[in-house]
């Protein structure tokens, strides 16, 4: 076992990142390339299944070109985003684009659903309120408008199942991807024959849903040949990003909570159980935030996680415009200085941080005074403080508060922005030294699948991983308590049908 090596793979908003690790977590061997995405209509997001493909063999490449031999590879798992997908023939032929998860085009079905639905069944059933990424009204508009492709389908695979597929031929998903679709029972762990009859679709399409770490298949001679990878490599099945990142830090239990500071960041709680019924349902309803139940890849597990869908995007946003043609690491030290210059309260700018997946933002209290610095500030602060909204709400809702917030992802490499985050929280935050946690979820459970580990906590117990305390400051909290109470949860609400009449005029 000491000389095994586990391969995780990590198909994201904006990067591909193939993770070679020790059995113990340690990075061996990486590689990373953008994820490939066109935008045919403003608005729009798709993936080409097969130049997505090319591009995680590219990087299962590169990553393997530093190992001396790709037999030391016992298994791997593919990570992905939770709400993309493609249609597939009966000879595993691509038939449609993969609209990207964040994309908006099927506004209009959430608003059938809703006026012929009863939302606190589809509640009961999925833990979902409706909105327009979801899985579900994707294959809606790909029946209606891609209906050749649609009719010519034998099977609708998530981005990680996709890539597993092309590896080792199984068309196969896992519960917590399959929890993104809207069409799965949550607690009978299977596809809902209600939702999808109702949404007038067709039930042959949706693969098995099975365990995570389940092993599917080996990689096949097909497969071997291009990436590099040896013929027989143990295939398991992986899961959603966010939630393959929890399994690597160890959030598996309640009263655990997971910062997931990537491109989009997470609010993500574990639970023993789901209580999908009334009450939580219209405390959800009335939140201000659409909090999702889900199932956890660790085993028997369930989650409740609220989502931020312009967090890292929002930093990366502000970079192009303070350092605009830099490289990312002098735009990002750019950024996290001015950031730290400027005093709390970013001399009153507020930023409310909605900027993609077809929502709107704003930075309001400008003055002549509101340099660089302030704006900088300003992401920052807004970023955390709707974070803190998201938690807040969380706990609110399950009556629980979390006794640990662990923070991974790119976020944590900027320590500007995580001192502000645990001073609006008022709360420690655990940093763990672990970059790429998301590819390091499903290498854990690839490692399942080939028989590495006997066990989910012992997958996650051999885990080796440093971590460091940022602490709050009281002092900053109490002044960000009374921004946050005073100024920032007023924000969304009084900006709403200002942002609705420029939908409008659009």
């Amino acid at each position: 076992m000491a000389d095994d090596l586990l391969l995780g793979i990590d198909v994201g908003t904006t990067n591909i990142k193939v993770i070679v690790f020790t059995t113990s977590g340690a990075p061996a061997a990486s590689a990373s390339v953008a994820t490939p995405t066109e935008r045919p209509q403003p608005g729009w997001a798709e993936h080409d299944p097969y130049i997505l493909w090319e591009s995680v063999v590219a990087a299962i490449r590169r990553a393997l070109a530093a190992i001396d031999d790709p037999r030391r590879v016992r298994g791997l798992a593919v990570a992905s985003v939770g709400e993309a997908g493609v249609l597939l023939d009966a000879r595993g032929e691509p038939l449609t684009p993969i609209i990207a998860w964040y994309d908006r085009r099927t506004a209009t079905y959430v608003q059938r659903w809703n006026a012929h639905d009863d939302p606190l069944e589809t509640f009961r059933l999925t833990g979902m309120l409706p909105v327009p990424i979801y899985g579900v009204f994707k294959l809606q508009w790909l029946r209606d408008y891609e209906s050749e492709g649609y009719a010519a389908a034998t099977t609708w695979l998530h981005v990680a199942d996709y890539i597993a597929f092309r590896l080792c031929g199984a068309r196969a998903t896992d519960y917590s991807l399959a929890s993104r679709s809207m069409l799965f029972d949550l607690r009978a762990r299977r596809w809902s024959d209600a939702l999808i009859d109702h949404a007038g679709l067709r039930g042959d399409l949706l693969p098995e849903p099975v365990a995570s770490g389940t092993r599917i298949g080996t990689v096949t001679a097909a497969a071997a040949a291009e990436t590099g990878l040896a013929p027989g490599t143990a295939v398991g099945v992986g899961g959603h990003d966010h939630v393959c990142g929890a399994l690597a830090a160890d959030v598996r239990h309640v009263g655990d909570c997971l910062d997931s500071m990537g491109t989009a960041e997470a609010a993500f709680l574990p639970l023993d159980d789901i209580p999908l019924d009334e009450r939580l349902f219209i405390a959800n309803m009335s939140s201000g935030t659409h909090v999702t139940f889900g199932a956890h890849v660790a085993r028997d597990r369930y989650y409740a996680m609220d989502g931020l869908f312009s967090s890292g995007a929002a930093v990366e946003w502000m970079r192009t415009l303070v350092a605009s043609g830099a490289p990312l690491d002098a735009a990002a030290a750019e950024v996290e200085a001015l950031a730290a210059s400027a005093p709390p309260g970013s001399l009153g700018v507020l930023f409310l941080p909605h900027l993609t997946a077809g929502e709107r933002g704003a930075f309001v209290g400008l003055t002549v005074s509101s340099g660089r610095a302030a704006l900088a500030r300003a992401v920052y602060e807004g970023l955390a403080f709707e974070w803190r909204h998201m938690l807040d709400n969380i706990e609110e809702m399950l009556g629980v508060r979390a006794r640990t917030i662990r923070a991974i992802g790119g976020g944590t490499r900027l320590p500007v922005w995580l001192g502000i985050k645990a001073h609006v929280l008022g709360r420690p935050i655990q940093v763990l030294d672990m970059d790429e946690s998301v590819a390091l979820g499903a290498a854990l459970l690839g490692g399942i699948a080939a028989g590495v580990y006997r066990s989910e906590d012992e997958a996650v117990g051999a885990v080796q991983m440093r971590e460091r305390t940022v602490m709050p400051d009281e002092t900053l909290h109490a002044q960000y308590e009374r921004i946050y109470r005073t100024a920032f949860l007023r924000l969304a609400p009084a900006l709403a049908p200002v942002h609705t009449a420029l939908y409008e005029l659009e």
